[in-house]
């Protein structure tokens, strides 16, 4: 079986920096502030004090319900976040960074339907959006919507033409589709970029092995199997 690299997916908090004029007590900017601090420090529960105090003064404050969002999504306080989130959405539908980040609490929970669909809107929104191309590529891939995974890595690719992982996991999906000759074309610019990825020999001796290309399916196994061992000793 072929392994995709899942990276880590990372969410994006709001920074709100005080204009001329100063901050005060009864400016929920300057709380919003304070919590991205606390939250940059691991004081993630101080943290949600200050945006709640943010809100208190600015109940419309899209930057501290997406950054409430974010810190309980961090505490893995789901149906909070969910919530924090809708609350962007309802102030603020067409904020494709809010629908990213819903999409990577649905897909955690393995609601991936859910996911896929904010995702696809985040993208609909933000066509160059490779963060959320890249996740609905692995969503695809999982639901075994091979074709629709394909067109979600090339997106990525157009952008980051040198991005190893992504050129691993469409490999994986080449090779899923029996396009035998594409995935072994991938998977090797995927070692030439990152030559350090394990698993991309692997998943290369799985395709070589498919196209009949024993010889070269025995060098790539034996190359993973050196660098998986070298990578453990670390």
């Amino acid at each position: 079986m072929s392994i995709l690299n899942f990276r880590c997916i990372f969410l994006l908090p709001f920074i709100i920096v005080c204009m001329s004029g100063g901050c005060g007590i009864q400016d929920p900017d300057f709380y919003n502030r304070q919590g991205v601090s606390l939250d940059s420090q691991g004081r993630i529960n101080d943290a949600l004090k200050e945006y709640k105090k943010a809100l208190k003064l600015d109940p419309f404050n899209r930057e501290a319900y997406n950054n409430l969002a974010v810190s309980y999504h961090k505490k893995g306080l789901f149906v909070e976040a969910i919530e924090e989130y809708k609350k962007v959405l309802e102030l603020y539908p067409y904020d494709p960074q809010a629908l990213y980040n819903l999409g990577t609490i649905y897909a955690r929970n393995n609601v991936q339907d859910a996911a896929i669909f904010v995702w696809e809107k985040a993208v609909e929104l933000k066509p160059d959006f490779s963060d959320a191309h890249y996740v609905l590529g692995l969503a695809y891939t999982q639901k075994k919507k091979y074709a629709e995974a394909i067109q979600e890595y090339k997106k990525v690719l157009d952008k980051k033409p040198d991005d190893a992982i992504t050129h691993n996991n469409l490999g994986v999906v080449y090779t899923e589709t029996g396009h035998l000759d594409e995935a072994i074309n991938e998977l090797k610019k995927s070692i030439s970029m990152n030559p350090s990825i394990a698993m991309t020999y692997k998943n290369l001796e799985i395709a070589y092995r498919k196209k009949g290309l024993e010889a070269d399916a025995n060098n790539a196994i034996k190359q993973y199997e050196e660098l998986a061992k070298k990578n453990q000793a670390k």
